[in-house]
């Protein structure tokens, strides 16, 4: 059975959010581990939603594409040269987009060998692929951890890292072709705005909107590492302004390896991240730069999450990431129709009844339809989930209660609950508080005067699915 979860905003006095229910199609394998590997999957959707998915395989040091032929995939293709030893690794590697049927892949040559930034193309929506395409123009510089977006005319436009020949001092680095992808220009130093310096091993994401291009990447400021973005309205010709985009604070000294998703959404940059071991999306004026919304999507306790992937169209919104399932890897996915604060109420254990481990999962959406690829232990995988309908919660009631007031300082009321509902509250540190309930003509009352500052998690048990609410003392 999948399992559910219920999280909502810390302050929200009732449930008035959208909800849809998405139909998950059984997962096809793109390719057998047993002759591919599985590493790093990720996938573009080429015109009439066709899926192109990208892998690596660090048995034999190569990269392949497969695309969908309307039943199954296609035999895997080898889209690095032979000579060429990929950088491969299960948290960074190459990277694909699509606009129309021309596909590209980039990816960056291991350090063994002397570092390089390539693109390979299609322009048959991932049939053939071309021979590769040198990005990087920066002497004696060391380029790692590209990934690429696609343009107006599309014209694609990548972003690497770039470091000193002594692995220090790094930056990032965008450059942009004008002919489609058979050469690329010089490249820009978008980062120069952040403080300190970028985080040396943590990926980076680049975006396109027409002309509005966004880069963003984790920073490193005295081993705080919030996420920061780059933005340019030229087309990556040019990137004036920068902002931090992460409010978290997290310190930590050792490298995180995970860095940022991002969408545009109207006039907003639709954020989520890593921090701490949790999952958090947040919203960014374009304009302006000014951060709105900032929230955890998953709650404390839960173990630990990582690598979320954001897609999504206007506001129909989903995020899907790598997740724990009583120590288990699994695909967690959560969506919205209300744009980036309905994100985190219903979250959906994509894999929870698959056999062992899944893990790096990538996101497209597109005409009503969510297209999610993960790894796992053996092979790579394809799912497709199908919005099938928007409702609202309190359409429900057995399990959707009203909350308020929240924050308190004395007492919690729940309406609008089924009697059968199971109820249980627990702290921060996973610590449950079994005294504090009273239930009075259809109205339970937590009593949370003698709880100590913070935050609190209302656990739902209800014919076999569970959900939880979180509740702020103040």
């Amino acid at each position: 059975m999948k399992k559910y979860y219920l999280v909502l905003a810390l302050s929200a006095l009732s449930i008035k959010a959208s909800a849809q229910t998405i139909t998950w199609n059984p997962p096809t394998t793109v390719a057998m581990g047993s002759m591919y590997n599985n590493i790093y999957p990720r996938l573009t959707l080429t015109n009439n939603d066709v899926p192109v998915v990208s892998w690596m395989n660090d048995n034999n040091n190569k990269i392949y594409t497969a695309r969908w032929n309307g039943a199954s995939f296609n035999m895997p293709l080898t889209i690095s040269p032979t000579g060429v030893m990929p950088f491969i690794a299960n948290w960074a590697g190459s990277e694909i987009a699509s606009s129309g049927d021309t596909v590209f892949v980039t990816f960056s040559t291991d350090f063994s060998q002397t570092s390089k930034v390539y693109t390979v193309r299609s322009l048959d929506g991932g049939m053939t692929f071309q021979d590769t395409v040198r990005v990087d123009q920066i002497g004696t510089d060391v380029p790692r951890f590209p990934t690429i977006a696609v343009g107006n005319g599309g014209n694609p436009v990548v972003a690497f890292m770039r470091l000193d020949s002594g692995f220090g001092n790094a930056e990032y680095a965008v450059a942009r072709s004008m002919n489609g992808g058979s050469s690329y220009m010089p490249s820009i130093t978008p980062s120069l705005g952040a403080v300190g310096t970028v985080c040396d091993c943590c990926p980076a994401t680049i975006i396109a909107n027409g002309n509005q291009h966004v880069v963003t990447y984790r920073n490193n400021d005295n081993n705080i590492r919030n996420m920061w973005a780059s933005y340019s309205t030229d087309g990556s010709a040019s990137y004036p302004v920068s902002s931090e985009i992460d409010e978290t604070d997290w310190m930590i000294m050792s490298c995180p390896s995970s860095g940022p998703s991002n969408i545009i959404s109207g006039d907003s940059l639709v954020s989520t991240w890593m921090s701490n071991g949790k999952v958090y999306v947040g919203t960014t004026n374009l304009t302006t730069q000014q951060n709105g919304i900032q929230f955890q999507i998953f709650p404390m306790g839960m173990g630990t999450q990582n690598y979320p992937i954001i897609a999504g169209s206007g506001d129909t919104l989903g995020v899907v990431w790598q997740g724990s399932d009583a120590g288990t890897p699994r695909v967690f996915f959560t969506s919205s129709v209300t744009g980036a604060s309905g994100l985190g109420v219903v979250i959906d254990t994509l894999t929870a009844t698959f056999s062992g481990s899944q893990t790096r999962p990538d996101l497209e959406y597109s005409n009503g339809k969510f297209h999610v690829v993960y790894s796992d232990d053996n092979d790579v995988k394809y799912l497709i989930g199908t919005v099938e309908q928007s409702v609202g919660l309190d359409e429900t009631s057995k399990f959707n209660p009203i909350v308020y007031p929240n924050p308190s300082n004395t007492v919690w009321a729940i309406s609008s609950i089924d009697e059968n509902v199971e109820l249980q509250l627990f702290d921060g540190l996973g610590i449950a508080h079994t005294s504090v309930f009273n239930r009075t003509n259809g109205v339970i009352e937590i009593d949370n005067s003698l709880l100590s500052q913070g935050v609190y998690f209302l656990e739902m048990k209800f014919e076999g699915t569970t959900r939880t609410i979180q509740l702020l003392k103040n």
